[in-house]
């Protein structure tokens, strides 16, 4: 799932509300936005749990076929860095 975004004047974006309320997004969550390569990921922050992350990976195995293995890597490699620090 994916969408599209203006950067304001100030840097601010909307995220659509399809992508927020399939990540569980609400107003006044803090998100933290991680860079892997030339690429942001951002995600919600302190609401990620083991099963969560393991979940989203056996989802998504394989479903970036187009992508460059050496990004994907940097994603799993990201995650579990974060996975890490928050358990």
């Amino acid at each position: 799932m994916q969408g599209t975004v203006r950067v304001s004047s100030k840097g601010q974006i909307v995220i659509p509300s399809k992508l927020r309320e399939k990540a569980s997004i609400q107003k006044g969550d803090l998100l933290i936005i991680n860079l892997v390569g030339d690429k942001m990921v951002v995600e919600p922050l302190n609401k990620t749990k083991k099963g969560n992350w393991q979940q989203i990976l056996k989802e998504t195995a394989g479903s970036w076929s187009d992508v460059d293995p050496k990004y994907i890597d940097e994603l799993r490699w990201a995650a579990q860095k974060r996975l890490e620090e928050n358990l």
